[in-house]
């Protein structure tokens, strides 16, 4: 798969101009509720047919509504990532925890 990141990062920038950050904000916060509602469905009825098609559908709209939250407040990537990081290894040290 080829790298898109320079494309999409284009058509982010050119959709938060076209609508604002208030605008986008709120598109965000309905997508993150469209993705429980599809979360729900799964758990319900499984990974299958419609319910995981649109579990797929919904994962890919807030992927990019995360990305363009974090343009539209100028995240740094760094303190991004490291925030990131710490979470990821607060979750390893559970599992080993969790093994003892």
């Amino acid at each position: 798969m080829e790298d898109k990141t320079a494309e999409y990062a284009e058509i982010f920038y050119e959709n938060i101009k076209a609508h604002g950050t208030d605008f986008e904000a709120g598109i965000a916060m309905e997508e993150c509720a469209e993705l429980i509602q599809a979360i729900s469905k799964v758990r319900r009825y499984g990974f299958v047919g419609k319910y995981r098609d649109n579990l797929l559908e919904e994962i890919a709209d807030v992927d990019i509504v995360l990305t363009e939250l974090t343009m539209m407040f100028d995240v740094d990537p760094d303190e991004f990532f490291d925030i990131r990081d710490r979470k990821v290894q607060r979750i390893r040290k559970r599992l080993e925890d969790k093994r003892l």
